[in-house]
């Protein structure tokens, strides 16, 4: 199959080198020197001309910046024919957006997050008019980069908090307790192996258990103890809450993105 790449950024080059693994990609960004040396690291074609690399190609991956859609899609859309595949990882840009500018397209809406570059990604897609053969095609082609969740396009944002922009969150607890680890007295490798398998830990225990993780939370919690000294005082900073407040600010923000399409 060939799939064009049109936007070559940190996710595009994702699926790019997913993709590249059983593909042929064709790869367009406005930043040539970009898409050269990807071409060149993943065995990729630079396109010299991006409608003939829409042309050419059974799939189009849109991963170009939100504020570029509306005079983008002026420019791939004469060159898609009828079926032709596409999937959009645009946040806020709606299935009746992709509808409007790409009629002819068979349109896919999709929300992933980075992690799929290492096989442990989280990628939502709305499944709204995606004939079972499509979604059993766009299966197959992320098969290897994750968990794959087809959803109601309504669930979306949700999922760009969530799980799109999550990782980020967790990256920031992780390096808040590899900082504590230093702090603590351990070298800063020493801490970021032991934070490291902390997580992975924690998480085998709820995949194991099939708890909550409160219930879990409580077992390492004895009384009088360590563990909910420490959990008392981020309960104090308010560390919970400011959590469930960040996933909050980014639904509001995708939404407002949508909005201003």
């Amino acid at each position: 199959m060939k799939i064009a790449i049109i936007g070559c950024g940190v996710m595009g080059s994702a699926f790019a080198k997913h993709f590249a693994k059983k593909h042929t990609v064709l790869l367009s960004d406005r930043d040539k020197h970009k898409t050269q040396a990807l071409a060149k690291e993943i065995g990729g074609v630079a396109a010299e001309d991006i409608g003939s690399a829409v042309q050419q190609a059974d799939l189009v991956l849109l991963a170009i910046k939100p504020k570029d859609f509306a005079s983008l899609a002026e420019t791939i859309a004469p060159f898609f024919t009828e079926g032709k595949l596409l999937l959009s990882i645009l946040t806020g840009a709606t299935l009746s957006m992709l509808a409007h500018h790409f009629p002819k397209a068979i349109r896919v809406r999709s929300m992933p997050n980075l992690a799929l570059l290492y096989g442990q990604g989280v990628i939502g897609l709305v499944d709204h008019d995606v004939p079972a053969q499509v979604k059993e095609q766009v299966n197959g082609l992320l098969e290897g980069t994750g968990l794959v969740v087809w959803m109601p396009e309504e669930k979306l944002e949700a999922l760009t908090a969530l799980s799109g922009s999550g990782v980020g969150f967790v990256l920031l607890m992780i390096e808040a307790m590899i900082d504590g680890g230093v702090h603590l007295g351990f070298p800063v490798q020493e801490s970021r192996e032991l934070v490291l398998q902390t997580f992975v830990g924690a998480i085998a225990m709820m995949k194991g258990s099939g708890k909550h993780p409160a219930e879990l939370k409580l077992q390492v919690s004895s009384p009088g103890g360590t563990t909910i000294a420490g959990l008392k005082a981020m309960e104090e900073e308010g560390v919970r809450s400011g959590i469930v407040h960040g996933l909050s600010a980014c639904y509001e923000k995708a939404q407002n993105m949508m909005k201003s399409h």
